[in-house]
């Protein structure tokens, strides 16, 4: 949550600053020269607000009712690389831009949830200045999410709740790594 609010005061930062610039500008035109950042603005707010919904959907409040994000993968392993740096690991950016999520996926924030999930758990598992190395890789059938680091105690947990939330995706933990397995039809690869 403290990085969604640091993001949430950064884009309200900028709205105020706009908004100061257009009182004191000279020209009457200043909104479409400030357009870009305006919708920058816009872009972050409304990524910050799916990832609010998408948290406060996983502890049980349907926020995101019938909203369907393709990009929210990259949104979330966005927001969890920023905990994770806050608390001094990091998580190595992708080769490849992650694929696009389905719309018909359960609810729209389960998949999203769960990779980001995976992905901090394993990393606040390793040792402080530590980067968890993973790949998301398409496998015939389904994706694969997999991992050489390991944290087999900190996964049981997790475990039951993506067993609960996403049947239909196998984890598995051993001692040399992990991997989560999803259907292919799931994800597409982005363009």
């Amino acid at each position: 949550m403290p990085v969604l609010v640091h993001r949430m005061n950064n884009t309200t930062q900028l709205l105020s600053n706009l908004q100061a610039l257009g009182k004191v500008s000279e020209t009457t035109d200043w909104l479409s020269e400030r357009s870009e950042d305006l919708a920058d603005a816009c872009g972050d707010m409304d990524r910050v607000g799916y990832l609010m919904a998408v948290v406060a959907s996983a502890c049980g409040a349907d926020l995101l009712l019938e909203r369907r994000e393709s990009e929210g993968l990259r949104f979330v392993l966005e927001a969890v690389t920023d905990v994770a740096r806050r608390e001094g690991r990091e998580i190595q950016r992708p080769a490849n831009p992650l694929p696009l999520q389905a719309p018909h996926v359960h609810d729209g924030w389960q998949l999203p949830w769960a990779l980001g999930s995976l992905l901090l758990l394993a990393a606040l598992g390793l040792e402080e200045g530590s980067r968890l190395e993973w790949q998301l890789l398409e496998e015939g059938d389904s994706w694969v999410l997999v991992s050489s680091s390991c944290v087999e105690e900190g996964f049981h947990g997790l475990r039951e709740r993506l067993a609960e939330r996403l049947p239909e995706c196998r984890l598995d933990v051993r001692r040399e790594g992990w991997s989560w397995r999803v259907p292919a039809a799931w994800l597409r690869s982005g363009s």
